[in-house]
């Protein structure tokens, strides 16, 4: 309980008289007692102290004026005068001044010397503070029991609810809740976003806002705890989103087991290492059902960093494959509509994410074949791409048993080697070439250049590479060696 000027004065062994002042000031704070002497004590105030003084340098009504001016102006709760001293009783002065200012002014007889208003002051607040502090470890408590209960965040969330007095909240930072109490609390979820991101959290919210604290995870914001203007304490809070940034980092690992562990069956059933009943007893666990239809995404972002901790995509089981995140749609699960949510997730830090959708089958040797035809889409460039009719080139670059990407590097060094060391264009007149359809007008049209350019650099890109551009084969050679080297760029 906050001590107040009420408090000081209703001690019975200070027997401190109210001298001036309306009852309404007594609810004033006291948060420290200043003894001065100075005439002005500004500089050695911070407000919501009780000032006492026996007035010794006030000795004309100015100076007693002018002192109770600069005590109110420094904030101070009240003012405690000692009688007896420099003064039989308070200066008229002094009450004149601290009437019209609004200050209550204490009278402390002589026989109360300052130190004990000073040591019971002192005593009241240590005493608020260790209540306080045992009240905090109670809190924390309650918190980290709450989190261990096995109810997770929404068992924490209720317990802060109830510590606060007002509703709360663990909204990540895509804009889900996580977690939210009481369950009838409405939240702006668009507006608390834009308000964290834009301010950053720099600046607190406009009043009647709900408070966003941002939650780290590995150095990043993973969500916000949010709320609404608390009737108690708001001591707790740090201490909250600690919690909430351990329940998800707890989250997040769990996660990645998880994603590791159907990536591995997965991996196994698309590269043919196990068979349709092995892989069927190994991805019952994770509600992956043969009788069931299921169809396959398949995504990626340069150097495939972020995708073990990704969030979790309702409705899909999620693993990764190498550099790849692998979605099995649970049945019914619109497949555009979780595309669209998982190239958000991965594009959220700026990266060129590509997402590819497979068809609907059941069975394992269907999911087979749904990853493979999204993984050809997802080849085909940034964004999200549906699945095309599937072709004998689309499974060989799908195959992870055929080393295309190794094989295409050494087809295609030769002339990257050369447009690095001279600046040329043989790999971009190559690509242009076979899309064209081995026409030199064509690709002289595209690159803006002249038709006897063309036919140079062709004749160089078979001299370097030892390749027929005439010849079906070494066509083919290179065609998949450029669609190989796609999936890196």
């Amino acid at each position: 309980m906050t001590l107040r000027l009420a408090d000081v004065l209703a001690d019975p062994d200070l027997s401190l008289r109210l001298a001036d002042g309306e009852q309404a000031a007594l609810h004033r704070p006291v948060r420290w007692v200043a003894v001065t002497e100075l005439a002005d004590p500004r500089p050695f105030l911070s407000g919501g102290e009780l000032v006492l003084t026996t007035g010794l340098s006030q000795r004309s009504a100015r100076a007693q004026r002018e002192f109770v001016a600069r005590v109110a102006g420094g904030g101070a709760a009240g003012l405690g005068f000692g009688i007896g001293l420099s003064h039989e009783k308070i200066p008229a002065g002094t009450l004149a001044e601290a009437r019209s200012l609004g200050l209550p002014v204490l009278e402390i007889p002589y026989e109360t010397p300052f130190i004990a208003v000073d040591r019971f002051v002192a005593d009241r607040i240590l005493e608020e503070q260790y209540g306080r502090f045992a009240d905090l470890l109670d809190e924390h408590d309650t918190l980290a029991k709450s989190l261990l209960s096995g109810r997770g965040l929404g068992a924490l969330i209720e317990s802060l609810h109830q510590i606060l007095g007002a509703p709360a909240m663990v909204l990540d930072v895509h804009g889900g809740v996580l977690a939210t109490a009481p369950s009838s609390a409405a939240w702006p979820v668009e507006q608390i976003l834009f308000t964290a991101f834009s301010r950053d959290g720099a600046a607190a919210p406009r009043d009647g806002e709900p408070v966003a604290l941002p939650v780290t995870v590995e150095d990043g914001v993973e969500a916000y705890l949010c709320y609404r203007r608390p009737r108690r304490s708001a001591d707790v809070l740090p201490y909250a989103v600690s919690l909430v940034g351990l329940e998800l980092a707890r989250r997040r690992a769990e996660l990645a087991g998880k994603r590791r562990l159907a990536g591995q069956v997965l991996e196994d059933l698309v590269r043919g290492i196990i068979g349709a009943p092995e892989a069927e007893r190994r991805l019952a666990p994770f509600g992956i059902r043969a009788a069931d239809e299921h169809a396959v995404l398949v995504a990626t972002v340069p150097g495939g960093r972020g995708l073990l901790s990704s969030p979790p995509l309702a409705g899909a089981t999620t693993g990764v494959i190498e550099d790849c995140l692998i979605a099995v749609l649970d049945p019914g699960r619109p497949a555009r509509e979780t595309a669209h949510q998982l190239h958000a997730h991965l594009s959220r830090d700026g990266a060129t994410a590509r997402v590819g959708i497979g068809g609907w089958y059941t069975g394992m040797t269907g999911l087979r074949w749904s990853y493979y035809e999204a993984h050809e889409a997802m080849t085909r460039g940034p964004g999200i791409n549906e699945r095309e009719q599937m072709s004998l080139s689309g499974l060989l670059l799908a195959s992870e048993d055929v080393p295309l990407r190794d094989l295409a590097k050494d087809v295609l060094r030769p002339l990257r080697e050369f447009d690095t060391a001279h600046g040329g264009a043989l790999v971009e007149t190559l690509r242009t070439y076979l899309d064209a359809n081995g026409s030199v007008a064509a690709v002289a049209d595209r690159l803006i250049v002249h038709r006897n350019t063309v036919r140079y650099r062709l004749d160089q890109i078979e001299r370097l590479t030892a390749r027929s551009l005439d010849a079906t084969a070494d066509r083919v050679q290179f065609w998949l060696a450029l669609a190989a080297t796609r999936l890196d760029n």
